[in-house]
């Protein structure tokens, strides 16, 4: 209806509810609003309370099936988001349950949950290397002829990693 205005809407899909991960675990989902999503972040369900994790990062192309299906969206071309968890700095090193939800908000401060995963965080027996890539940052854009492209690995003892160092030019 003219003139009113809608709380964001979307979905948080993964990881999947009731699932046992270690190590470095991708939160994923879409949001839209009838406005524009200012921000979707991420919280740990700690008793009572709700923490803060950080906030995930709109990733554009990543839900072609979402634009598709809300064509008259802003910003309906980068509703996919994105968030790599490091369960290691989690409570109790990462080992135990934890619920996590997905909040959104929108550009005029109504918030909606986009969902809640309850998950098995198991890396006291984690056995295969983990982790994600520093630079460019999550979201960021790398191109050109020089561009700083970092990350970091780690393995569960006893095992070791060794790295091997690539520089591959196109």
């Amino acid at each position: 209806v003219k003139g009113t205005t809608e709380p964001p809407f979307g979905e948080f899909s993964t990881p999947f509810d009731g699932s046992t991960v270690s190590g470095s675990v991708p939160f994923t989902g879409w949001a839209l609003d009838d406005l524009g999503v200012d921000y979707v972040a991420i919280y740990l369900k700690d008793g009572n309370d709700m923490l803060f994790i950080d906030y995930a990062v709109f990733i554009e192309g990543a839900r072609p099936d979402v634009e598709m299906a809300f064509p008259d969206y802003p910003n309906n071309h980068k509703a996919g988001w994105g968030y790599m968890l490091l369960t290691h700095f989690l409570p109790n090193g990462g080992d135990g349950t934890y619920t996590f939800y997905a909040k959104a908000t929108d550009v005029e401060g109504n918030v909606t949950t986009l969902g809640t995963k309850t998950i098995t965080i198991d890396n006291a027996n984690a056995v295969k290397p983990f982790g994600t890539i520093d630079y460019p940052t999550q979201g960021g854009v790398a191109s050109g002829d020089s561009y700083l492209n970092a990350g970091w690995v780690l393995t569960p003892m006893p095992n070791i990693f060794l790295p091997s160092m690539h520089h591959t030019r196109s």
